[in-house]
């Protein structure tokens, strides 16, 4: 009786997660088309660039949809059992509500594995393929890549400081420096208004440099060569996050704790990628919990409302806090979803208890 009745309740979400994608990705794309509606007439897109700019926005759109549909599917489709009495009847012939909620919590497991990969890899993809569209709207050649006050603590040479960082456009081993400031294990000091970093070469040549010895004796040479031994290149330290797979940002927080470089960017990128995928496990958690206690459909979509409303806003303060440095990356990614799945726990309790 058991698998046939998990099936059951499975196939009847399975309908509505679906509908709710869709959905839920219609509302977005519109919403997205409307921001962008200005900036297409404007630069005179054809139709085929819209599609592509949706296209390539679709992992994005799925980034939200992927978990939130799932609240959607649960809420719903237990408000319909519970409204033919179909739950009140498997109750009664002795199936208890715990063994009704593992299965739903197994499919929401199931969809944050997809999430995972969706978040992790399709949607850096899509996402760089998009600024490239947009770009070739607005520029003959994409900006190149520029990062400020960038600073580095390279073990057993010293502290390194640039006020501006920018990469070469032809060459990605090449970058810019300007404002550069160097602090060498010795005690020297040089500074200069302007250098380059060859990341082939693992060096920074500065120009019009000012060098400080460590008895205080000072000189000014026309260029110095500065050995920066940093594994990654400019085109890999200064691409945006939300532009790199979960790969890249491993090896990015890897490589930027190793040169005692700031890791916040890409490490709360990182780990808010891999929370948000999570969320559908937890509100399959929160909503099975729910749906096994509510009596017809109002009472699910109510549920629903209020649940995506309260993530939501969690989701957002905690993104704030983290901007703000309130909260480290790794609590301010998690402790949405933590918090989340705590309740999911303590209601999955409740009806274990029933």
């Amino acid at each position: 009786m058991f698998p046939r009745l998990a099936r059951y309740v499975l196939r009847e979400a399975s309908g509505l997660y679906l509908v709710g994608i869709a959905g839920l990705c219609l509302l977005l794309s519109i919403d997205f088309l409307t921001v962008l509606a200005r900036f297409l007439v404007e630069q005179g897109a054809t139709a085929a660039a819209v599609g592509r700019l949706l296209a390539f926005k679709a992992p994005w759109f799925l980034h939200l949809t992927l978990p939130i549909a799932v609240v959607f599917a649960v809420l719903l489709a237990s408000g319909r059992l519970a409204k033919d009495a179909e739950l009140r009847a498997a109750y009664a012939g002795g199936v208890p509500p715990l063994r009704l909620l593992w299965p739903i919590v197994a499919a929401g497991a199931l969809v944050s594995g997809v999430a995972v990969v969706n978040n992790g890899w399709l949607e850096p993809v899509g996402e760089a393929a998009y600024q490239a569209e947009i770009q070739s709207f607005l520029y003959a050649r994409p900006p190149a890549a520029t990062q400020t006050d960038a600073a580095f603590l390279v073990p057993d040479e010293g502290v390194y400081f640039a006020a501006r960082l920018r990469a070469d456009r032809d060459d990605p081993s090449l970058a810019e420096l300007t404002g550069a400031f160097v602090m060498r294990v010795d005690g020297s000091i040089l500074a200069a208004p302007r250098g380059t970093w060859d990341a082939t070469s693992r060096i920074w040549t500065l120009f019009d440099v000012e060098v400080t010895a460590p008895d205080g004796q000072r000189r000014v040479a026309a260029a110095e060569a500065v050995p920066f031994p940093l594994e990654s290149t400019p085109e890999e330290t200064l691409a945006r996050p939300q532009q790199q797979t979960l790969t890249d940002l491993v090896q990015r927080v890897g490589t930027l704790e190793a040169a005692g470089a700031d890791a916040s960017v890409p490490r709360f990128e990182l780990h808010r990628r891999l929370a948000d995928a999570s969320s559908a496990s937890v509100f399959a958690l929160v909503a099975g919990a729910l749906g096994l206690r509510v009596r017809g459909r109002g009472g699910g979509f109510a549920w629903t409302i209020a649940l995506l409303v309260l993530f939501w806003a969690a989701w957002t303060l905690t993104g704030t806090l983290y901007e703000s440095g309130v909260l480290r990356p790794t609590v301010a990614a998690w402790l949405t979803p933590g918090l989340v799945g705590a309740i999911g726990l303590g209601l999955a309790w409740r009806v274990s208890t029933r």
